[in-house]
């Protein structure tokens, strides 16, 4: 997994994953991103366009950050990645944009 965290000048908070999201290294991201959520950003955007897979783990993460975050976007998500959210009823909630 490949990560990076970038404040931006509006406040928001963009972080970039790409590679493998899964339960060996989630914690690492939930750590990495962690001291920028508790500035409290008004807007978080998770850009997964180079990521190849996420677990359960993946999500539930993205569903904790949801709930600490006025506004989540999942930008460039996969199709597979979209149809997970879909079935699990997380579309309202993760916002998946192109």
């Amino acid at each position: 997994m490949t990560y990076d965290v970038v404040e931006g000048e509006d406040q928001s908070l963009t972080v970039r994953v790409g590679g493998e999201l899964d339960m060996s290294n989630v914690e690492a991201l939930r750590a990495a991103v962690a001291p920028a959520l508790e500035h409290r950003p008004p807007r978080l955007i998770i850009d997964v366009g180079e990521l190849g897979f996420a677990d359960s783990s993946a999500i539930a993460l993205w569903v904790q950050w949801a709930n600490a975050v006025p506004e989540l976007e999942l930008r460039d998500a996969r199709p597979f990645l979209c149809r997970v959210i879909e079935t699990m009823g997380l579309s309202a909630m993760l916002k998946v944009t192109p």
